[in-house]
This record gives structure tokens, sequence and C-alpha cells, in this order.
């Protein structure tokens, strides 16, 4: 099949196109042919530290595609049923003509939904899912929320659904200001032009806010805790706090982490059921126009080094989807 390899690990991480063996579905797999996979930030980071992985390597953490070939347990999976997954960034994943994926991580798509739109949703659309509904659950209508980081494909799907529940939305960005407004946020602050502490505290009158999702560092997770107001939320996508950045007990803030693809090291088949039946809520909201997938390009397999590179510096807004 042909895939993408990467061959180096590191800063000047190496890609090469390459012909390698088809791979063969474990007992209680699948093996997808992909029809199309997209670029995530875990994904360039994964080839820059690459400190866990067995060279050569096949990056793409979002594949969709249609099932060609079930393990000897299979039984309620079937060949041509057309899926979307998450795949396990450890082993093979999308960035190639064919992936072998868990069935517990496989979620059904409808037939009005392309396999484009279908993979700009596993990894940024099910971390905007956990972070909205899994944790902060966002139970009553009027509570504000900071979301930082909204321009890429995470934050904009984080806007659109915390805008469903009804909550206030708050945002930053940059280059992306007009296009998070769009997606639905009330008020978009240009970090580049604004302290956003001081700007969010004018937004509210000085109470601050109910929930901050943050998906930049652990650094502007740590800036952002004075805006939590009491028994407030804090959820971290990229890296939480350090305890002793903390606020007083007292302030009874809630820390929630979000970190998805990380289900296949720490939990069970369980929590990749979970993902994947949150998968078909999202795969159904998309196909009946209440979520928008932010495709904002679709490229070729050979596309992928430049265009992980560019995400790397910062220049991607929403999803970059690849096609194979």
């Amino acid at each position: 099949m042909k895939a993408l390899l990467l061959l180096q690990a590191g800063p000047d991480y190496t890609l090469a196109p390459a012909n390698v063996p088809i791979p063969l579905p474990g007992a209680r797999e699948v093996r997808l042919r992909v029809r199309a996979s997209s670029i995530n930030p875990v994904d360039y980071k994964f080839a820059r530290d690459g400190s866990n992985l067995a060279m050569p390597h096949i990056l793409g953490i979002d594949a969709a595609g249609e099932i060609e070939a079930v393990g000897p347990e299979v039984s309620d999976w079937q060949p041509g049923q057309r899926v979307m997954a998450v795949t396990n960034l450890y082993r093979w994943g999308a960035y190639a003509e064919f992936v072998v994926v868990d069935v517990s991580v496989l979620s059904r798509l409808p037939d009005e939904l392309s396999f484009e739109q279908a993979a700009a949703l596993p990894c940024a659309g099910l971390t905007a899912w956990q972070a909205v509904h899994r944790k902060l659950k966002l139970q009553q209508p009027g509570l504000t929320v900071l979301i930082t980081g909204a321009g890429g494909g995470v934050g904009g799907f984080t806007v659109q659904m915390c805008r469903q529940a009804r909550a206030r939305v708050i945002a930053t960005a940059s280059r992306s200001v007009e296009r998070v407004r769009t997606l639905g946020a009330d008020e978009v602050i240009d970090y580049r032009k604004a302290d956003v502490l001081a700007e969010t505290l004018r937004l509210t009158q000085g109470r601050g806010v109910d929930a901050v999702i943050d998906l930049v560092s652990a650094e502007s997770a740590t800036a952002l805790l004075p805006l939590l107001r009491h028994n407030g939320e804090l959820v971290c996508v990229v890296a939480r706090p350090r305890e002793k950045d903390l606020p007083p007990w007292g302030k009874a803030i809630s820390l929630h982490d979000v970190a998805l693809a990380f289900a296949y090291q720490f939990g069970d088949a369980e929590n990749l059921r979970e993902i994947a039946r949150a998968g078909e809520t999202l795969a159904q909201a998309v196909a009946q126009g209440r979520i928008d997938p932010q495709i904002t390009r679709i490229i070729s397999l050979d596309e992928v080094p430049a265009a992980l590179r560019e995400a790397e510096a910062g220049h991607t807004q929403g999803k970059v989807v690849i096609r194979l």
C-alpha cells in the first residue's frame, strides 16, 4: 500500500512516501480502506518527539473510509460499511491507503456525510465533545465560557458546541477572528491587540467566567486562572497548570484534563466505545447541518509534510483534510 512514512523523529523529522505491506487485522480489529484523513497538532508533535515510536512509523490519528476486512472474532461489522475512527497513536496511522483499528472505536457514518467531512471530526471534534459534554456538561443556559485558541479545529468545534449548549462564548483568536465569530462566538478577543484578562473582565463587568477551555498551553491555562469565578471550571486540552499555581482551596474550582487519544493507553474498551458513540452523534450533527466541519482546504498525501510544517508554525485555520 502507499503510505507516508516517518523515517526520523525530532525537530527535523523526515517524512517520505513509500510502498509498505498491507496490515492484517487482529482478532477484534478491522482493516479500513482509508478515503480521507486530516492534519492535527498531535501528528506533528509525535513526529517531533517520537521517543516511544518504532521507526518507520505512519502518522495520522483521523481515519475515514470503508471496512475492507474484519478480524476472526468480529461479527458485528461487515466489509463495505462506512466508518470513521480515532486511531492508536502508537500504531501505524491513517496517512496510508489502509489502517487497522480496534472495533470498539468505530463510528458509523450517515450516507449524507462525505469521507472528507468525516475525516475532519475524530480528533478535533471529539476532543471538543469531551471538553464540552464529558467534562463541563454545561447543564444550565447562560454560563459564560472563555475558549482560547479558537481559530484551530478543536477551538472551532468547541465554540459551536458551547453555543448550542446556550452558553455565552468569549473566544480568543488572531487571524481568524471573523471566522470564529461566524461559528457562534459572542465575543472574540484578538490576543495580538488586547490583553485577554483585562478584556474578559471588561466584557463580564468584572465578574469573570464560569469556565475556561484552554487549547494553548500550561502557561496560558495558568494565566487565565484569575478569571474563574467561585466554583469555576478549567478544562485543559494541552497541559494543566502546576499544583502550586492553582488558586486557594476555598475558590472551589474544578480542574479537568482532556486527552482523547490516550484512551488507548489509560482506558479500556468501554472508554473507546464512549468515543465511538460520541462520534456517531457528531457525524449526525454534521450531516444535518448543525455543526460545521470547518474544512478550509483539501490536500493530497504528497502535500502532508508541508501541511504539517504549516500547522506547526501556527498558520493553519480550521481543518485541513487529506484525500486518499
